[in-house]
């Protein structure tokens, strides 16, 4: 790395520039699942911060990594021997237009800080259901929010977006400015620049209910195919997540967990909609109240000693066969974790050709996580993720990219319908005709 241009960026800059020998490295070296090394971290403070930073990585041949969060399921929001563009500074939360609920969020911002920011005004985005994920990883993503019933995806909500794009310019994307790319920043993951702030249409959201009511695991084929049927038919403001959780030995043992949130505060009405939630087997526990839509976001650790090898798909019905391949293969110690997402509601009213997350018309997302040592190696993590994905592969269609681990060129192309990846990737060929932003699921120029 060139001492003379390292320079010259460190004075263009009114943000941060970070070497390894100085005090705040090790803070901020790593993401959530991964311990980085990069050679040098810019904690950028404005659009031009991130246009330099951009441009010195190109210069100097580094690889480029974004983070906003840091939850990158594949580790790729740092990097070894590259350059971070750290966006945590761009944190801010305002209302823009309190007539139409028109709200700015920066895309370093937490959702856990943004959520409880919005409640002041008596506002809410659908936004997954961790604390510390960024807004603008979760959003380029397509978002899968406690309101993805009602609400649709964090997409969904998107009005506008500013991005730096490769070649330093800044943009304002919308469906009416620059429409291909503001189609493609919808699903299509950080491919395309680096998206500094988003414009949402907030909704008006008071209290909800949320929790959880836990069966044990003899019921799992019971409660399954009855949770199944009842989402089939449940109003929109209730989404639900079933979880299969195979235990740690003994202590805790496997069970079954239905989790759920219901976008509305009238008692009543909540108590008859979530009743059938609370007779799907014999509950072994059960907790829910009533609270404000920012406490459905719970911070999430991954065990200590431990990493995720995860796959996920999109399921078209749960039938009995998706449910006797996850009776017969999950739920006892030793197999993966299994997350099902109810789906359906606004999401699904939304046409597959309108965003760059095209899985619209599905009943449910499943999510299996197999645990493993965090010295398993790259190829033994592949092997096992493979092998505990291999029961459930022919019952699904694409993915959420998000939530991926297996991040190679074969995997993204197959998370996409063919249209759907072919589109990204003329859109990337005119955007990022280098493929400088490449530390993502990344969608190769065509």
């Amino acid at each position: 790395m060139d001492q003379g241009k390292l320079d010259e960026l460190k004075n263009l800059l009114s943000g941060e520039v970070i070497l390894p020998a100085d005090a705040g490295y090790e803070g901020l070296r790593g993401s959530f699942v991964r311990v980085g090394s990069p050679a040098i971290i810019v904690r950028c403070k404005d659009k031009a911060d991130v246009a330099a930073a951009i441009r010195f990585a190109h210069d100097q041949g580094l690889a480029l990594s974004v983070r906003s969060g840091g939850h990158s399921m594949s580790g790729l929001s740092t990097n070894d021997g590259g350059l971070v563009i750290d966006l945590s500074y761009f944190n801010a939360v305002e209302v823009l237009d309190a007539s139409r609920n028109l709200v700015r969020i920066g895309a370093g911002a937490r959702w856990g800080e943004a959520a409880q920011a919005l409640a002041e005004h008596g506002l809410a985005i659908s936004s997954g259901d961790t604390n510390t994920v960024g807004v603008g990883g979760l959003t380029l993503g397509g978002g899968i929010g406690w309101m993805v019933r009602k609400h649709g995806l964090s997409i969904d909500s998107l009005e506008a977006a500013e991005v730096v794009l490769a070649d330093g310019r800044v943009v304002r994307v919308s469906e009416s400015a620059h429409p291909e790319l503001f189609w493609a920043i919808r699903g299509g993951g950080g491919n395309f620049g680096v998206v500094t702030s988003f414009d949402f249409r907030a909704q008006p959201v008071g209290n909800v209910f949320g929790g959880m009511v836990m069966y044990g695991i003899a019921e799992m084929e019971q409660v399954l195919r009855r949770w199944a049927a009842y989402m089939r038919t449940a109003p929109e403001e209730l989404s639900s997540t079933l979880v299969i959780f195979p235990g740690f030995g003994t202590q805790p043992p496997p069970m079954v967990m239905v989790l759920l949130c219901y976008a509305g505060d009238d008692d009543a009405l909540s108590e008859q909609v979530i009743q059938p939630l609370r007779e799907l087997g014999t509950p072994l526990n059960q907790a829910i109240e009533k609270k404000p839509y920012y406490k459905m976001l719970e911070d999430a650790n991954p065990p200590p000693g431990l990493k995720s090898a995860a796959q996920n798909g999109f399921v078209k019905a749960l039938d009995g066969d998706v449910i006797q391949a996850l009776v017969a293969n999950f739920g006892q110690p030793g197999t993966p974790i299994v997350q099902l997402r109810s789906l359906g509601g606004a999401m699904a009213r939304v046409s597959e050709e309108s965003t760059a997350f095209a899985h619209r018309n599905y009943e449910a997302f499943l999510l299996s996580a197999a645990l493993v040592p965090l010295s398993t190696s790259v190829e033994e993590t592949e092997r096992i993720r493979r092998e505990s994905w291999l029961p459930l592969q022919p019952f699904v269609a694409g993915a959420y990219v998000n939530f991926l681990t297996d991040v190679g060129e074969t995997s993204i192309a197959a998370s996409y319908p063919a249209a759907t990846y072919a589109r990204l990737a003329a859109i990337k060929a005119e955007f990022d005709p280098e493929n400088i932003f490449n530390q993502n699921a990344n969608i190769k120029p065509a």
